[in-house]
């Protein structure tokens, strides 16, 4: 595969890399070129009557999963300006500019879609999503680092709680199972957009593998380790979301069920996790890295039941097999 390839979708690729060499960021800049997509040109007209067929825990979990993107999307607008500013060269400061534009169009999307496709206006959905409360502010905090420090440190260490975490292992999770929930339904426009959302984060991804592989190789090895072990950390909550309340079936082979089904995201999160760490150069870290997770994400299922006073789905399909 040649650079000026296309890259492979990041929702289907098991390692979140691309085969043979990885692109520059001018590669990436003139494949962005080559990409354009229009919010506009989407037909709503199939999702929209869709929507009004939907049972009640289908729609349920598309709103939660959308919400989750569009916040996240949102979020990265307001912030992202400081990694374009401080960005290490040129080139990487022009491709920066343009996933800040796709970032723009990313919020344009899910906002569209949300208003006009599921006839939802959005407003307060945002405070209860979990990446409001549990990653946005930190991404705040670190972005505000490059603004105040301007040191290559607090760029790397905002690059992997942008490009890694919330691009390479939520996002990417999100962006798989809802599209393949979209497609079952179906919902053919939400199929098309996440699919063109999809190929945006591929670039942006590639962008967050080359900047962290260079950084490492270039001395902040110590701060993009730092910023990906606590990124993990606060991504495999999000992941579990501990302020979504999840249905429960009442029949035992649909609880064990749905319970594969968010067990298979979290599995398909961590195996992002781990394996990035390998491919930017800190093969090291692999060990602590899948720590982090399988703790955070215990302490997510804790803090799910004492939120909502009940076990969340998978820790109550565990309890029926032990008890079997």
């Amino acid at each position: 595969m040649t650079v000026l390839e296309e890259l492979p979708d990041i929702t289907e690729s098991p390692d979140a890399k691309p085969s043979g060499n990885l692109p520059t960021s001018k590669d990436l800049y003139y494949r962005w070129e080559r990409q354009q997509w229009s919010v506009a040109a989407l037909d709503l007209t199939k999702d929209q009557e869709t929507w009004g067929t939907l049972r009640a825990f289908y729609r349920t979990e598309l709103l939660n999963a959308l919400t989750e993107l569009e916040v996240g999307e949102v979020t990265v607008v307001e912030t992202l300006s400081s990694l374009v500013d401080k960005a290490p060269t040129d080139d990487d400061r022009i491709y920066l500019s343009t996933q800040l534009a796709d970032e723009g169009r990313h919020v344009r999307f899910f906002q569209t879609y949300l208003r006009e496709a599921a006839g939802i206006s959005g407003e307060g959905l945002a405070d209860s999503a979990d990446y409001t409360n549990h990653f946005a502010p930190e991404l705040r905090r670190v972005t505000g680092a490059v603004w105040a420090k301007g040191d290559r440190d607090s760029w790397y260490e905002a690059l992997v709680y942008y490009h890694l975490v919330t691009e390479g292992v939520l996002a990417a999770t999100a962006l798989r199972t809802t599209r393949q929930l979209a497609k079952r339904l179906p919902l053919p426009a939400l199929v098309e957009g996440l699919t063109n959302v999809t190929r945006d984060e591929s670039r942006h991804v590639a962008f967050g593998m080359i900047a962290a592989r260079d950084g490492v190789a270039a001395g902040y090895a110590e701060p993009v380790r730092r910023a990906y072990l606590h990124g993990l950390e606060l991504g495999a909550r999000v992941l579990v979301g501990p302020l979504r309340k999840q249905a429960v079936p009442a029949v035992k082979t649909a609880l064990v069920f749905r319970a594969a089904q968010l067990r298979g995201g979290f599995e398909i999160a961590r195996d992002r996790a781990v394996r990035q760490l390998a491919h930017i150069g800190l093969p090291d870290a692999v060990a602590d890295a899948a720590e982090v997770w399988d703790t955070a994400l215990e302490r997510a299922l804790d803090a799910y039941e004492e939120h909502w006073n009940t076990p969340h789905p998978v820790r109550a399909a565990g309890s029926l097999k032990e008890s079997a």
